[in-house]
């Protein structure tokens, strides 16, 4: 497989990462925050509520994406069992660690920024494992390592037949269009709005959104089997994508800041699935379609594609307590946010380069 391809889909990703950062810092400046958010700010903006809104879209579907890409060529490569132990080692282990030990004090800045009386151990010990409980970020390593097992083994029972042969194609629109429709008809099937989290203990999800990480996942490893983004495979044109994805991101804004106004529930929550869909799916290919473009690879962006899983993982130790420093902060919060996602996003940057991708038994996770 061509170098390049790799690159380009490893600096989506690392810029996906960078929107995860900037998404959660905006969160405590948009209006209609959720409650419950670590650090809220008194000061708040409809910008940034724009801003969290079309962000949370396509960043976490387009990671479920890139994952499924990536896994049958490290599952042909290392066989089923090879493949499950490394996952465990580089998903597994942070995921336990995460949950356990990183996740409780991220969740006590709620009580904390709030004032409310409760130290970090009692909430520890006490109200995370109730009314409180949550996985913070790595809600996602969870979900990842649900859907790598099944994979394996699927793979496993079914190795060497059709199913798995490589046929490179461009993808007919109709199916692409397939695609689209069934992710919105599954998520609609939820009952559930698209904001809402909810979990089993073990795994941390928001319902109406897990058809689509299976459905991304999936996509992606069809994407694989088919030669997508080789040399002579099929490529997203970004005349195409870039101009729908905008459309799509107008229309979305559209139904989740006007319509609520001028229709009934029913029909907001059937637009906001399918627009939603809509604008994911659109992203996701303007994304492959943009980075499929860059030519030259320098160290800063191959480093920032080495280290953004730890980025990912470090960066709510970093950003939130930050967040609530800056709400002393005499300035605007149009000054406040880019200054904390810079500073954060920097700073674990610099630890997972420095750190997790250096340091022996760390760096054979990140």
């Amino acid at each position: 497989m061509p170098t390049d391809r790799f690159r380009a889909l490893d600096e989506l990703r690392a810029f996906v990462v960078f929107l995860v950062v900037a998404l959660h810092a905006a969160l405590t400046y948009m209006v209609y925050a959720p409650e419950w958010w670590y650090v809220l700010d008194p000061q708040r903006s409809l910008i940034y509520t724009r801003f969290v809104l079309l962000v949370d879209v396509p960043i976490m579907l387009i990671m479920f994406f890139l994952a499924g890409y990536f896994a049958l060529p490290s599952l042909e490569r290392k066989g089923a069992a090879t493949f499950l132990k490394d996952k465990a080692i580089r998903i597994g282990g942070p995921w336990v660690f995460g949950v356990l030990v990183l996740a409780p004090p991220t969740a006590w800045m709620i009580y904390y920024s709030r004032g409310a009386p409760l130290s970090l151990f009692a909430f520890w010990t006490g109200d995370f494992w109730g009314v409180a409980y949550q996985q913070s970020v790595y809600w996602f390593l969870g979900v990842l390592l649900a859907l790598f097992l099944a994979t394996a083994l699927v793979w496993r029972l079914t190795a060497g037949t059709a199913i798995w042969r490589r046929r490179p194609a461009a993808p007919p629109a109709w199916v692409l269009a397939a695609f689209v429709l069934a992710m919105i008809l599954a998520s609609l099937a939820t009952g559930s709005s698209v904001d809402r989290w909810s979990h089993n203990w073990v795994l941390v999800y928001q319902p109406a959104r897990v058809p689509l990480y299976v459905g991304y996942f999936a996509l992606g490893i069809w994407a694989d089997r088919s030669g997508w983004f080789t040399d002579g495979g099929w490529h997203p044109k970004l005349v195409h994508w870039l101009p729908a994805m905008i459309v799509a991101g107008l229309v979305y804004d559209a139904t989740r800041m006007i319509l609520p106004t001028l229709a009934p529930a029913g029909l907001v929550n059937l637009a906001t699935a399918v627009f939603f869909n809509v604008f994911c799916f659109t992203s996701l290919l303007a994304g492959i379609a943009v980075f499929s473009l860059r030519r030259s690879h320098g160290p800063v962006s191959q480093s920032l594609a080495r280290t953004a899983y730890g980025i990912y993982y470090l960066h709510p130790l970093i950003l939130y307590p930050l967040a609530l420093i800056a709400v002393a902060w005499p300035v605007s919060i149009h000054v406040k946010m880019p200054a904390i996602t810079l500073i954060a996003w920097l700073v674990s940057w610099a630890l997972s380069a420095g750190v997790l991708t250096r340091v022996p038994g760390l760096r054979r996770m990140f």
